[in-house]
């Protein structure tokens, strides 16, 4: 371990993907995309009694390969 430094214990938890309708300008693989339905998967990260939820937009592929 480097001095210094604290290490932490991290859980990802990943949502499966869900049809949403985009009402505001969400970035769908580099484009900004609107007033559509797009797809999108909620990542909750939990570090040290702190937690976070961040959300990812695809399309049907996205959800068709994972």
């Amino acid at each position: 371990m480097t001095p210094g430094y604290t290490l932490y214990a991290r859980k990802i938890e990943v949502s499966a993907w869900r049809k949403w309708f985009a009402w505001y300008p969400v970035k769908v693989h580099g484009k900004r995309t609107w007033l559509k339905t797009v797809y999108r998967r909620k990542i909750n990260t939990y570090v040290d009694m702190d937690d976070w939820a961040r959300y990812e937009y695809g399309t049907i592929f996205d959800v068709l390969t994972d």
